[in-house]
């Protein structure tokens, strides 16, 4: 269990890693207020969705070249891999169906990062209920815990 959650942790922190290499230019502290964001270090909401999206097509690409093409598992896709990184899956196809739709009916702007915080806290919620809202729940998913949090952190704050 320890070893589960161990790498899970250690791929929120490769994530995490590969997010903030990709991005090619950090916006000034004072722009980061004029727009309303906040930053977890050097960590913004832009590295975060980013990483996210990764993490996505990852666990995306895991399941169907395991599936459809007979690929067997690889460290990268276990990395990627159960409860935590399909919940990821749903919410970035969900953010981002919504953010076309939004667009392609001329509606007003869209906020992913908002959107994308609320969906993983009502799925943190669901796992509490499920639980009879025993905190301990919290403890016992960590990366989704930390996940959720940050995500709020970075949409409302």
């Amino acid at each position: 269990e320890r070893e589960f959650i161990s790498s899970k942790m250690s791929a929120l922190a490769l994530l995490s890693t590969v997010a903030l290499s990709l991005s090619a230019v950090q916006p000034a502290p004072g722009l980061m207020k004029l727009r309303g964001g906040m930053s977890l270090g050097p960590l913004n909401p832009g590295n975060f969705e980013g990483g996210m999206k990764v993490a996505a097509a990852i666990t995306a690409a895991g399941a169907v070249t395991s599936k459809y093409a007979d690929v067997g598992e690889t460290q990268l896709t276990k990395l990627f891999s159960g409860d935590v990184w399909n919940t990821n899956l749903i919410i970035s196809i969900v953010t981002g169906v919504t953010s076309t739709v939004v667009y392609s009916v001329g509606g007003s702007a869209f906020d992913a990062a908002k959107l994308t915080a609320v969906l993983w806290a009502v799925g943190l919620l669901s796992k509490l209920k499920n639980n009879n809202f025993d905190v301990g729940t919290l403890k016992d998913n960590p990366v989704e815990t930390v996940v959720a949090a940050a995500a709020a952190y970075l949409a409302f704050a």
